[in-house]
């Protein structure tokens, strides 16, 4: 005899088939489900823990937005994707490991969850949606698999507790304002296949002191690098096609040498006959040494 098939409803946990009860604080969800709808658990107070099945693919939007005081979810091999804003103000949410089955990562997926100080990312990860982990306060560190081909923007802006960051080598963009505001970063390993640096980017990380941009980045873009007042130097490939805006360093208080990749000729042609100056955030104007490799 032919086994019956599942129906939708036996496959997908739906808002209403759990209430938010002291004797619910810890739930297994059973095997068999595939899905967890939007909302399912949304601003459950009581919940603290949450088990999910080997058979679980897709956690959707919004599913455990506002629980804040759950504080650890297991997920399981087999899950590929978790949607927009599914743990969005988990506040009390310390560490997540992401299983190597997932590839999609939605908008504001972790966002606002402010103990968060740990994240295991999928080794299979290709895309992480804007807002992601923004105002993830304690975030320390973070590694972007080589998996990865895009961040959006404002994927880790205002992690204020974020020191290093390892990005993706087949990450081509850095998406606007991806890191504005994350005021204690001190080291980013850059894409090795990087051409753009977004509008913002980097914006107000007032911890870098220098960086190198790898040789294949053609654009910065407007405010990239604004406000990052302690760094003292940047080096810029002789590739180099356009600086969006001239105020792509203001504020960068510190900023006294800038070291070109290639000639002369080819900086003031990108500067189009501009002098970069630097607006410091006393408003007086500095200019840097522009120091040329002639790399050609």
């Amino acid at each position: 005899m032919k086994k019956e098939e599942k129906s939708i409803e036996e496959l997908v946990v739906f808002s209403g088939e759990y209430e938010d009860r002291e004797e619910n604080s810890r739930i297994v969800i059973p095997e068999g489900i595939e899905e967890i709808a939007d909302n399912a658990f949304r601003d459950f107070g009581c919940l603290t823990e949450v088990v999910l099945p080997r058979s679980l693919k897709r956690i959707s939007a919004c599913a455990f937005a506002g629980c804040q005081n759950l504080r650890r979810v297991e997920m399981q091999y087999g899950l590929e994707e978790i949607l927009d804003e599914a743990f969005s103000s988990c506040s009390s949410l310390t560490s997540v490991i992401i299983p190597d089955t997932v590839k999609r990562i939605g908008e504001g997926c972790f966002e606002a969850c402010a103990s968060l100080s740990q994240i295991k990312l999928s080794e299979s990860i290709v895309m992480i949606g804007s807002g992601a982990f923004a105002y993830c306060f304690n975030l320390s560190d973070v590694t972007i698999p080589d998996s990865c081909v895009l961040v959006e923007f404002n994927a880790f802006s205002n992690c204020f507790s974020l020191e290093g960051v390892k990005l993706s080598c087949n990450m081509g963009l850095i998406d606007e304002s991806t890191f504005e505001g994350c005021r204690s970063l001190k080291y980013v390993d850059l894409p090795t296949k990087l051409v753009k640096i977004g509008r913002r980017a980097f914006k107000g990380c007032s911890s870098l002191t220098n960086i190198i941009l790898p040789i294949s980045t053609a654009v910065i873009g407007f405010d990239a690098f604004a406000d990052c007042c302690s760094m003292t130097r940047i080096a810029i490939p002789k590739d180099l096609r356009e600086i969006e805006d001239f105020d792509a360093f203001g504020g960068c208080d510190s900023l006294s040498d800038i070291s070109f990749g290639g000639t002369k000729e080819k900086w003031e042609s990108i500067m189009r006959g501009n002098i970069l100056t630097i607006q410091k955030s006393d408003c007086s104007v500095s200019i840097p040494k522009i120091s040329f490799m002639n790399m050609e």
